[in-house]
């Protein structure tokens, strides 16, 4: 019993600190409520309402979110919860129907009439992922130039950047999970006069570090 005290306590004053000094804006209550969440009680992310990111990723995005931003997500589920928590209106592009249900079986009805969920299939018997055209083709209906955040934590990554670039307004934001990932290396060459952050941090439902890039784009 000691010994699980002992160690939850290292484990806390470590993982505040690694974030604490590696995010640029830090909120020690949101800290707070998602290392209590992930590590004492162990919810999955859709439980806690967190995205399954790195810890700093989750602090930029609660730090620089409000109620009047246009957000698009590639992958539902606890980031879902976690934007339409914050009153934005969300657009979700999720090839799995579970994920949608799960998170409407956690937002209210306030909240739901502010999220757009296009469940993009596959047509393909021997593979749930869909084809890079039918899984994009929900973007046509979003204007240019319109979005403030777009997170990219779902399939065919690095096109999903290409066809998400041109749906960011000046100064907007472009998060890619797992950015260390060798497939994703074509991300840093298109966004090469972007701002980038790299973060490598604690993650949320994870006992290991993980990569995440986020870019601003410039106002050319």
């Amino acid at each position: 019993m000691l010994n699980s005290i002992s160690y939850g306590f290292k484990k806390f004053k470590h993982d505040l600190d690694v974030v604490r000094h590696m995010s640029s804006s830090f909120s020690l209550s949101l800290h707070l409520e998602l290392w209590v969440k992930d590590f004492l009680l162990k919810k999955s992310p859709v439980d806690a309402g967190f995205p399954w990111i790195n810890y700093c990723v989750i602090q930029f995005l609660h730090s620089s979110i409000n109620p009047n931003m246009q957000v698009l997500e590639f992958g539902a589920g606890g980031s879902s919860i976690f934007f339409l928590k914050r009153g934005v209106e969300l657009f979700s592009i999720e090839h799995e129907k579970i994920w949608i249900s799960e998170v409407k079986e956690r937002i209210s009805p306030v909240q739901f009439s502010k999220w757009s969920p296009q469940l993009v299939l596959s047509r393909n018997q021997y593979t749930n992922i869909p084809n890079i055209e039918d899984y994009l083709s929900p973007l046509e209906s979003i204007e240019k130039a319109s979005l403030d955040i777009v997170l990219i934590d779902g399939r065919h990554r690095v096109e999903s950047i290409k066809q998400s670039m041109s749906l960011i307004k000046d100064g907007g934001i472009l998060i890619l999970d797992n950015s260390d990932r060798v497939d994703y290396e074509e991300a840093f060459n298109l966004l090469t006069e972007w701002s980038l952050i790299n973060t490598s941090c604690v993650t949320n439902a994870s006992d290991f570090f993980t990569s995440a890039a986020i870019w601003t784009k410039p106002s050319f």
